[in-house]
Formats: structure tokens, sequence, C-alpha cells
């Protein structure tokens, strides 16, 4: 069983996620800020982080310049989980990108290709 931590501001958001995640077969630890999701890492190390690319205080690409900058996580995949229809960017790269709008299917589909 692989497991996920899944990174996201929106409550809701992470309720529905988790719950498709855990439906799939997946562990999840949930994390609602940047720093919270940190915080986790220096304990548990995840198959694979989902990651919402915009959130306040400490976004996406502030959470991922702090993984991938860490010997303990920088090879840890990361998908950016985004509602937004612009580009990401970043000086750290995510190895993939999911948008919320694909729904269950479109992140189901996401997650098995990174993590094969």
């Amino acid at each position: 069983m692989s497991r996920i931590l899944l990174i996201d501001d929106d409550e809701d958001m992470i309720m529905l996620t988790g719950r498709w995640l855990e439906k799939a077969g997946y562990e999840v630890t949930k994390a609602t800020s940047g720093k919270e999701a940190l915080d986790i890492l220096s304990g548990q190390k995840p198959d694979l982080i989902l990651l919402d690319y915009c959130m306040p205080e400490m976004d996406g690409p502030a959470v991922l310049k702090e993984i991938r900058t860490n010997d303990e996580t920088k090879e840890i995949p990361v998908l950016y989980r985004t509602g937004m229809d612009d580009a990401v960017s970043g000086e750290y790269t995510a190895n993939g990108i999911v948008s919320k709008s694909e729904g269950k299917p479109g992140l189901l589909k996401a997650l098995q290709e990174a993590l094969a």
C-alpha cells in the first residue's frame, strides 16, 4: 500500500480527496498547511506527496523548495494539485501537475503513473 501525504489548505478538498485516495487503497496522511506538512515529513517519509500549489503563508513552491533541498525528502515524488489554469512555475520542479478539475479519474491515473 503506497503512502500519500496530501497537502491542501481547503479542508473540504482534503476530505474529498482523502476519501478518494483511501477508497483506492492508499494510506493517506493529511496536512492543511505547508508548515504542518514539513513537520510531518520530519518524522515520516511518504511514497508520494500531493501538494496544493496555492496556499496562504507557505505556498506550494515554498514547500517544494524545502522538500527538494532536504537530503531526507528530495527524492520523494511530488505532484502539484492546482485549480489554476496558468502555468505552474518555480525554481524547483514537481514530478507532475494534476488539475483539480480532472476529478477522481485524472487524480488516480496521475498517482499510478508517478508511483510506477
